[in-house]
């Protein structure tokens, strides 16, 4: 028998990706919006305009992005009050690229090439953010979860012989941030930092924010080096992020711990193991991922 395989082109794949912004930082990061060819899109605060910010220095009728064809994408300034601006240069009308910086007020956002899957992946995050019973600050799963939901799950994962590890994040020197920017700025990361972790895993992993400044992801049908590879990404995304966009001379990073649960293991000992790598992390110097090990 003849089996046909159908592989992608590269100008295939470029054909389905989508011209995506996105908010790069601030409250509304994450916040996304695609211009499919020949269309627009209008930025702003009002209710009429197709993404909607809610930043003071947005007009209510920002920006225009344009899609007229062919690849070819524009932006311009509706005589806002704040300005917009691309790369750092204030514009009123100019040709947009892929991987540019668009400024509408104070919110940055960044022209990408999206593909179904990353915008589907986005989408979820956004819908997980938005449901009921979650933390207000973060949008992530509040600490009921862990009496609710995860014990129920741990047990079918026992009975089907799966695994499952878990990955504690902390925020290194979080009280210096809060002493040095404020608790406003303090709120803003640990909000940040929560939809950074949503977007570098997987639509069926659990985000808890455990207390403080500490972040539990729960990696179902995970064994404890994949759940690394995972952590070690989230890690990256956090000290990488451009932290200077919300507070001038403002770092973060994580310490990571990343324990897998051993078969029948006690819920508590489970995440004590992975908490005591984590804080192991911070005694070897912190922004680095440590492993429990079974």
């Amino acid at each position: 028998m003849t089996m046909t395989i159908s592989i992608l082109q590269p100008t295939q794949r470029l054909r389905e990706m989508l011209p995506t912004l996105q908010v790069i930082h601030g409250k509304e990061l994450l916040r996304f919006i695609t211009i499919p060819e020949g269309q627009e899109v209008v930025i702003g605060r009002g209710a009429e305009a197709d993404l909607v910010l809610d930043d003071p220095s947005i007009s209510r009728r920002h920006a225009l992005v344009r899609h007229i064809g062919e690849g070819q994408i524009t932006v311009h300034d509706l005589h806002s009050t704040n300005g917009t601006a691309v790369n750092g240069h204030p514009v009123t009308q100019t040709t947009l690229h892929a991987g540019d910086h668009v400024e509408v007020g104070s919110v940055g956002m960044r022209l990408d090439l999206s593909s179904p899957d990353e915008l589907s992946h986005l989408g979820r995050v956004q819908e997980k953010l938005a449901a009921a019973d979650t933390d207000p600050l973060t949008g992530l799963h509040n600490r009921r979860f862990l009496e609710s939901d995860l014990p129920s799950m741990l047990d079918r994962l026992d009975k089907n012989g799966k695994p499952v590890s878990a990955i504690f994040i902390d925020l290194d020197r979080f009280k210096v941030i809060n002493d040095e920017h404020g608790h406003a700025v303090g709120d803003e990361v640990l909000a940040s930092v929560a939809k950074i972790a949503l977007i570098e895993v997987r639509d069926h992993d659990f985000c808890v924010r455990y207390g403080g400044e500490e972040v539990l992801v729960v990696l179902p049908r995970t064994v404890e080096n994949h759940a690394a590879e995972i952590a070690e990404r989230i890690r990256k995304a956090i000290s990488r992020h451009e932290w200077e966009r919300t507070s001038e001379g403002l770092l973060v990073t994580a310490s990571l711990g990343v324990a897998e649960r051993r078969l029948g293991e006690d819920l508590c000992r489970w995440l004590g193991r992975a908490d005591a790598a984590m804080y192991a992390a911070k005694g070897e110097g912190r922004n680095r991922v440590n492993l429990a090990g079974k």
